[in-house]
């Protein structure tokens, strides 16, 4: 019943725009007493200029954070007033666009607990089936703490300045208990851009002991511990998003990941170890960047064919706000321009749609030869993910023995025998490089176990060596990875959870 409101709100999220913008219209020409606002991502900086400045039956634009701003101008206007002095509330004003800047940011632990009744009644009425396995989303923070030290390279998602702030672990246990009791749910979705690592020391272990959640969805980066993951997996995570992006420690620092090969590898062994499965992206075409690195991924993939493979080989978006957007001269990018698709959505001239846009294109030097180092990427990565769809995906699995020997058992294509049998030293630093270890330190504490009976450094050293060539271990830069991983939980990768996070 549209006459029930005088304020029509829009929040718009990347491919929401043009539903929203044609349901806004409609709205307009039917009530043109109706305010109508459109905040969210799609509306930051000079995107919700142009939105107001291009669509006039917007009337409204909310810039960054709305929590505070939104209420105060409903407030302001049913006083009859415009929002004028209100930050973050762009509007018109004798025809000419007063921008008022960015939205206050709000103390996240004072904000309401978000209020879903309207969505589970549409659910009841609309597609009952799904009542029972719906999620809720829920926010405990926003911002990235990682990209106020170094934002990633791609990542336009924080605007320009990716202040990070997070609600306590307080607030956090009692609004996900709350909402999960009121709404009957046991699955869970946090939309935060990166975890707070606090709370695997307070938030997690009350979660833990709860038990009522059946499935966690959040994005970590990929640089946690074992025990880390370990806890991810007692709350309830079976599938998340790592910020894993790259197999070559050469492509991460390029993109200022602030990770390695080896973590990244070793994060995918965990996930396995403890039945989880991570959704992530392989991604290419970055300027400048160096196709030996895709030469060296192409020749690893078939050695982690029993770790979840990537959903995609994708390349880079230049993204609005990204270091890669904001540099682009330093980048050596050429001809930025609106990505061509806006052409085929809105009637606008080029300069209008680069105001409007999110995602651009532009050229570079060497973009022409891409293909022909990343496609054999992409044919190794296709094998992997169809290695993934049999029932039993392939596996490289090692048993302890009493007699202190360690049996490997390998169905990876690449293997070069199925059981592999290894005993002494060589076994003791094989279970200890189940995270990386540098030699100097992973060498020092096996002589301290074995006393006497160490064969010394260097037979330590060519038994690694021996491993890393049968492809049961990785090595870089004098550091070593165990591949393979004891038996563990079987990883259940829900159909409906799977489609949800990869749309």
């Amino acid at each position: 019943d549209w006459d029930a409101y005088d304020i029509v709100g829009f929040s718009s999220v990347y491919s929401q725009h043009v539903a929203s913008l044609a349901l806004a219209k409609g709205i307009k020409e039917r009530w043109p007493e109706k305010i109508v606002v459109f905040g969210g991502a799609n509306c930051r900086e000079e995107m919700g200029r142009a939105l107001l400045r291009l669509f006039p039956f917007v009337d409204w634009v909310v810039n960054g954070e709305a929590d505070l701003a939104f209420p105060k101008a409903a407030a302001q206007w049913f006083s009859g007033k415009p929002p004028e002095g209100i930050p973050g509330v762009a509007y018109r004003h004798n025809g000419q666009i007063v921008d008022q800047g960015s939205g206050e940011a709000p103390d996240l632990d004072q904000l309401p607990y978000p209020d879903f009744d309207d969505y589970f009644q549409a659910l009841k009425r609309w597609a009952p089936d799904y009542v029972a396995s719906a999620p809720i989303s829920l926010e405990f923070s926003r911002g990235c703490w990682w990209g106020k030290k170094s934002q990633c390279t791609f990542c336009g998602l924080n605007c320009r300045k990716p202040n990070y702030r997070s609600k306590s672990a307080g607030r956090a246990e009692a609004e996900i208990k709350a909402l999960v009791d009121r709404y009957n749910v046991d699955k869970v979705i946090l939309t935060d851009s990166v975890l707070n690592m606090a709370f695997f020391k307070n938030l997690f272990p009350a979660l833990a002991e709860w038990d009522r959640l059946d499935e966690l969805f959040l994005e970590a980066r990929a640089n946690l511990s074992s025990d880390q993951v370990q806890m991810l997996s007692y709350v309830g995570v079976k599938m998340f998003q790592p910020g894993i992006e790259s197999l070559d420690t050469e492509m991460l620092e390029y993109m200022r990941k602030g990770s390695s090969l080896l973590q990244n590898v070793q994060f995918l062994k965990w996930s396995r170890q403890y039945g989880m499965y991570p959704t992530w992206n392989l991604l290419y075409g970055f300027p400048g960047e160096n196709p030996e690195a895709y030469r060296r991924m192409t020749d690893l993939v078939p050695l982690l064919a029993h770790l979840a493979p990537p959903m995609d080989v994708s390349p880079v978006l230049l993204v609005r706000f990204s270091p890669l957007f904001e540099q682009s001269k330093d980048w050596g990018l050429t001809h930025v321009h609106a990505h061509a698709g806006y052409r085929c959505l809105y009637p606008f001239e080029q300069e209008d749609l680069d105001e409007l846009a999110a995602f651009f294109e532009a050229d570079f030097e060497g973009k022409e030869q891409i293909p022909s180092y990343v496609d054999p990427l992409k044919y190794e990565v296709a094998e992997w993910k169809d290695a993934w769809k049999q029932d039993q995906p392939p596996s490289l699995i090692y048993y302890t023995r009493p007699d202190d020997k360690i049996l490997i058992r390998d169905t990876r294509p690449c293997g070069m025998l199925e059981e592999v049998e290894i005993e002494g030293e060589t076994a003791l630093a094989y279970l200890a490089c189940d995270s990386q270890r540098d030699f100097e330190s992973l060498a020092k504490e096996i002589q301290e176990r074995m006393g006497a009976s160490y064969g010394g450094d260097a037979a330590l050293r060519e038994g690694l060596d021996d491993l890393v060539d049968r492809r049961l271990m990785l090595r870089e830069n004098g550091r070593y990875l165990s591949l393979a991983v004891t038996p563990g939980q079987d990883l259940d990768v829900s159909e409906e959870w799977s489609g949800f996070h990869e749309t």
